[in-house]
């Protein structure tokens, strides 16, 4: 409760800022910057929490001076503390990372973030503040309603937009193929399904409480219907694009939230069942079989379905077809919950349901380790498209299963002992050191954002084999694992304390725990649960995956204490309580919650779903502590109590009394009570539309025309270039379903709460309400965007600044964005504000004057810690285009000014000095040359300096002045420049030791420039001996043995590194000719031809046509070699037409002699 003016618009606030949360973090995405996703959803988030931080605060300020004032107020000034349930270990989590932070081996990073992810201390407690606010200020069932009706809605274009991408009818001009595995809003297939397995638990619980709400209230109208039907579609829609992922983690983590949240559900109607009759040992038997029979007789009646419609399937479909897998697939569950369904609804079973359920768990999982485990089931299950990938989730031997098992084997490998990481020497720190907490590491971790470089040294080669080699192990793509390595042991206990404290609440809440023994028991389980799993993997297949173990052997310590408690009910005299007011909402969230932790363990968070996952945290708490009902029964007693004086009293009398305020009076008496509400929701809805707007609203074409540039946006798909523009309502189609679901569910959900009293068609007017407000703001914003586009548009360049204006220009979208978004947070504090009866006194002025300052002070910290970093990556982007031109004067002046944009990036000067080193290349004067070499010395150094752990920046110094080296401007001191080359090639090595490229690299610079032939060999036998599978390696020995005329063994190293890789035309072309210089000339037939199939329309292809004549010459072939002569004459260089010209008048006039390659 507010007692001020002021206090009551902040929370209104508060509550604008915590739904925009969740629709921006998981919406929005900035196609105008470099990184695009998480960067930009993270810097959002931060910005939404830091107005949240402040208006928390001010209204702290204002509530204990007017309490001072008003000396009856016995109302706590905050609703949580240290006993709320998860502030222990939530408080441990936030001191795990500040001082994981402070002791971090890249400290800045830590705390801001690091540049792919940013997922630094910062981040983490932005999303904290959301839940802590959300448990202290979510006070009435509206507010409940509205985060999970914002929360559902939200998730609708997401799902959708996967599904026009994988259509083929996405109009943005992404750089790979999003057709496959849709990533959608988030930048990655795993990321949207691990944020639609949060969202699908809590829109079930709404898809039954639609039903409950059908079959049980006594009136029953069309808003109930349409509501249900509302809900029941995006549930699908998010299941669909969950499966279209073809994620094996979030599916997992699905299977598993929604059987807990199905199992939770039949116990509940067996607690139902035992409210109207009695439960006896007896009983037990029957039920048993009862249970079983029903169970294992559904499951039999959907087998039977499905194989009659299977094998009917594949007589009239083609061979090849898998619609009939489909079809019958879809049957059986359909009839499996229609049989479900029948039983329910009628009350039937209840007491027994549960069992038929632990039967088919038993079944599932049995089947699933059948299919992964046991051969030739595990052989045809992979030919199944019907199982997806869950037929590989325990493969780790291959593919992304032996990615995991390499990354988690790192990450054990960086916590266990071992000796310091040592910082090499830079500009700031001339001598280097040693990590001096090497000791507590353990204890603390390496900070938040540190594995991509404090793992370096662990790098395992085998991992280059089944991923890029120059993808960086930032994550262990495990979150236990990650957690222990950035955090440290108490940052670990906290995690588990955390969802420890998730489970054992939503047991109590859901009246499934109700203390003493039964306490000690689930304790004991979840314990023994993840002992006993850690201890059986651990033992069967590897240490390295006791990340996995514990939180998939707290899960089933958990479901097993299920079991137990389904049966042990027959042992209970006493009668059962009733259930918990918000048990459907609750169940949801708690499988959510379930859910979550399990696809945790296969990848990592995104900003999206930790996000999420802290903000339903906090609403489970504030829905199992039943803070709601004693909230509103407190504005009830305001309402309806007499004003009287406050009168002096008893420290003990005023701590038992609730006395009230001043007289509250409603700020619009004239107001239908569905207006405010309306209004609020009209302008979420609008912040989802013009999320979308600045999502989609692009200027691919270099239109000037706003509305063309608006309309064909969302309407056109004019890439690539070389294609005519053709027209695709998939964008519209997400506007309009977002648009439409937003009145409907608002409208529903309102019908619902009993707002519309009064007059008929009040229903009708809200709907349209909702609809205009939030279509006319959010495409006003829209256009205005478009509006910026045209501006953008007519700007003609001439100068270097007016590239840079332009970049600026570019980099005020997100600008724009960023006051759309506090306009509505503004907006809809004050519509929501209207919604309660307001406090007659309008404020106090120490609020007043804190509120002031923190409204300069917020804006400024939003601006210097976020968008400032996003409008450089914005400026960084645009350089590119300008690097294709070979403009780099220009790109150099780009990135420059992302560098004073964001001057602790690091990534930035990496750019910046590559840019100056391709700008000294092409300069013929060796003054500016070198003068240009200098500078990129000076700014690789800075990189180095920032961020000295990083590898690539002491590798890029050792490239760089190797290049140096070759250039005019380097011959003077080019001993120098290659030992300064040599000696950061060693830092380099040094800072990542199972590196093979980087021993390749330093093995060429040994012998193609120092002509050091012991360095060369040192370097290539550590290379081998780290990765002798690495096709590289024994390309570059190859070479040197041409080099040194040592022919048969170039041959066998070209051998081995095709039988490594084959497809290498590089590597066909080299022994190709190898073969020809010996005589081999069927063997060099083979390879070049080999080459060609390969590559047949490289820069070097006219080449291998000329090998290839000689050899078909030399092979006594004349016809075919005249034939490979003119192929290679007609893809000549200009340059290199007269040596094929030669060729072929040598061919004309000599064909039986032999031809010089």
């Amino acid at each position: 409760m507010s007692s001020t003016r002021l206090s009551a618009l902040l929370d209104s606030i508060l509550e604008t800022c915590w739904l925009a949360a969740i629709v921006v973090t998981p919406l929005f995405f900035n196609i105008y910057s470099n990184n695009v996703f998480e960067r930009d959803k993270w810097t959002t988030l931060r910005s939404i929490a830091l107005v949240m931080a402040a208006a928390w605060l001010i209204r702290w300020v204002e509530e204990l001076v007017s309490s001072r004032k008003e000396r009856g107020s016995t109302a706590p000034l905050l609703r949580i503390t240290w006993r709320t349930p998860l502030m222990l270990p939530t408080l441990l989590t936030v001191l795990a990372y500040l001082v994981s932070t402070a002791l971090s081996v890249t400290p800045y990073a830590s705390l801001f973030g690091g540049y792919q992810r940013l997922r630094g201390t910062f981040s983490i407690l932005s999303c904290i503040v959301v839940c802590l606010v959300i448990m202290d200020r979510m006070r009435t069932r509206a507010q409940v309603d509205r985060f999970i009706t914002t929360l559902v809605i939200n998730s609708l274009p997401i799902a959708l937009y996967s599904f026009v991408q994988r259509s083929g009818r996405d109009p943005l001009p992404w750089g790979g193929n999003v057709t496959n595995r849709a990533p959608s809003n988030m930048g990655n297939p795993i990321f949207i399904a691990a944020y639609m397995i949060l969202v699908a638990p809590p829109t079930l619980a709404r898809v039954v409480d639609s039903f409950r709400s059908i079959l049980t209230d006594e009136e029953t109208g069309t808003a109930d219907v349409l509501r249900a039907a509302a809900y029941i579609f995006i549930f699908l829609v998010q299941v669909i694009a969950i499966w279209y992922t073809q994620s094996r983690g979030p599916l997992m983590g699905l299977l598993a939230g929604l059987g807990m949240g199905v199992f939770l559900g039949l116990l509940a109607l067996q607690h139902a069942s035992r409210r109207e009759q009695a439960f006896h040992p007896r009983d037990l038997p029957r039920d048993l079989g009862q249970g079983l029979g029903f169970g294992l007789g559904s499951l039999v009646a959907a087998g039977l379905v499905a194989g009659l419609l299977y094998f009917a399937g594949r007589a009239l479909a083609a061979p090849e077809s898998s619609l009939p897998q489909w079809v019958a697939m879809i049957a059986a569950a359909l009839v499996l919950l229609g049989t479900w369904m029948v039983f329910i609804v009628n009350r039937m079973g209840w007491r027994w349901l549960w069992i038929s359920a632990l039967a088919t768990v038993i079944l599932f999982i049995a089947g699933f380790l059948a299919i992964n485990l046991v051969e030739p089931i595990h052989d045809w299950s992979r030919r199944q498209p019907w199982l997806g990938r869950l037929d590989d989730v325990l493969q780790y031997q291959s593919g992304t299963g032996m990615v995991r098992f390499l990354l988690w084997q790192q990450a054990l490998d960086l916590i266990l002992p071992h000796e310091p990481l040592e910082y090499p020497p830079t500009m700031t720190d001339p001598e280097g050191h040693p990590d001096r907490f090497n000791v507590l590491r353990p204890l603390v971790g390496y900070g938040p954002e540190s594995m991509f470089v404090a793992a370096n040294r662990f790098y395992p080669p085998l991992l280059g084999h089944y991923e890029s080699r120059t993808a960086s192990g930032d994550r262990a793509h495990n979150e236990t694992l990650d957690t222990l390595v950035i955090t440290g042991l108490p940052g670990f206990a906290a995690y588990l304390w955390l969802f420890g404290s998730l489970f054992y609440f939503g047991m109590r809440w859901l009246g499934l725990l109700p203390g003493g023994r039964w306490r000690t028991l689930f304790l004991a389980l979840i314990v023994s649960g993840a002992l006993a799993v850690t201890a059986v993997t651990s033992i069967t297949i590897a240490p390295n995956f006791f990340g996995l173990a514990i939180p998939v052997g707290m899960v089933a310590g958990m479901f097993l204490y299920l079991v137990v408690r389904g049966f042990t009910v027959y042992w209970e005299p006493e009668a059962v309580a009733p259930a918990h007011p918000h048990f459907l909402l609750l169940t949801g969230i708690l499988s959510a919650i379930v859910a979550h932790l399990v696809e945790l363990q296969f990848c990592f968070s995104c900003a999206a779903n930790r996000t999420i996952f802290w903000a339903l945290a906090g609403v489970f708490v504030v829905l199992g502590l039943q803070q709601i009902e004693m909230e509103e029964k407190q504005v009830a007693a305001l309402q309806t109590a007499p004003h009287t004086k406050g009168k002096k009293t008893t420290k003990k009398k005023r701590r038992r009394r609730t006395v009230p305020t001043r007289q509250r009076r409603a700020p619009s008496p004239g107001s239908p009570a569905w207006l405010w509400p309306s209004m609020g929701a009209a302008l979420i809805g609008a912040l989802i539309l013009g999320t979308l707007a600045y999502d989609f609203v692009n200027n691919v074409e270099r239109l000037d025309d706003p509305l063309k540039i608006f309309w064909r946006s969302l309407a056109v798909i004019a890439i690539p270039a070389s294609r005519p523009p053709r027209t695709s309502l998939g964008i519209l189609m997400l506007f309009g379903m977002a648009w439409l679901m937003t009145g409907l569910l608002t409208v529903t959900q309102m019908i619902k709460q009993g707002t519309f009293q009064k007059h008929k068609g009040e229903e009708w007017a809200a709907m349209a309400v909702v609809l205009t407000v939030s279509l006319t703001v959010g495409m006003a914003f829209g256009l205005l965007l478009a509006g910026r586009h045209a501006h953008v548009a007519r700007t003609q360049v001439q100068t270097i600044a007016d590239a840079i204006h332009m970049a600026e220009q570019v980099a005020g979208q997100v600008s724009a964005y960023y006051l759309f978004l506090a306009t509505v947070v503004l907006l809809g504090g004050l519509a929501l504000m209207n919604e309660n009866v307001l406090p007659e006194r309008w404020g106090t002025p120490a609020g007043a004057a804190v509120a002031l300052v923190l409204l300069v002070v917020i804006p400024i910290a939003a601006y210097q810690l976020n968008l400032r970093i996003i409008q450089a990556d914005i400026v960084y982007k645009q350089a590119s285009s300008w690097e294709r031109q070979d403009q780099w004067p220009v790109a150099i002046q780009h990135y420059q000014r992302a560098i004073e944009l964001a001057p602790h990036e690091d990534f930035y000067y990496l750019y910046l000095g590559r840019a100056y080193l391709e700008y000294a290349t092409s300069l013929d004067d060796p003054v500016q040359q070198n003068l240009a070499l200098r500078e990129t010395e000076r700014v690789l150094l800075n990189a180095q300096a920032l961020n000295p752990l990083n590898t690539d920046h002491s590798a890029n110094l050792a490239r760089m002045y190797s290049r140096w080296s070759s250039l005019p401007a380097g011959q003077e001191q080019r001993q120098r420049l290659m030992e300064l080359s040599s000696s950061y090639y060693e830092i380099a090595t040094n800072l990542s030791p199972n590196n093979a490229t980087l021993w390749n690299e330093w093995a060429i610079l040994y012998h193609y420039s120092m002509g050091d032939e012991q360095g060369f060999q040192r370097c290539v036998d550590r290379s081998l001996e780290l990765d002798p599978e690495f096709e590289q390696t024994w390309l570059i020995v190859g070479d040197v043995r041409v080099e040194k005329g040592d022919l048969e063994g170039a041959a066998e190293a070209y051998r081995t590194a095709l039988d490594i890789q084959p497809s290498q035309p590089r590597v066909w072309s080299a022994l190709g000719r190898v073969c020809l210089q010996l005589g081999r000339n069927h063997e060099a037939i083979e390879a070049l031809s080999r080459a060609l199939e390969l590559a047949p329309n490289s820069s070097e292809a006219w080449d291998v046509h000329r090998l290839l004549s000689i050899a078909y010459h030399q092979a006594g072939l004349p016809d075919q070699a005249l034939m490979e002569a003119q192929s290679a004459l007609q893809m000549a260089p200009e340059d290199q037409r007269p040596l094929v010209e030669e060729l072929i008048q040598q061919l004309l006039q000599r064909p039986s002699e032999e031809t010089s390659p």
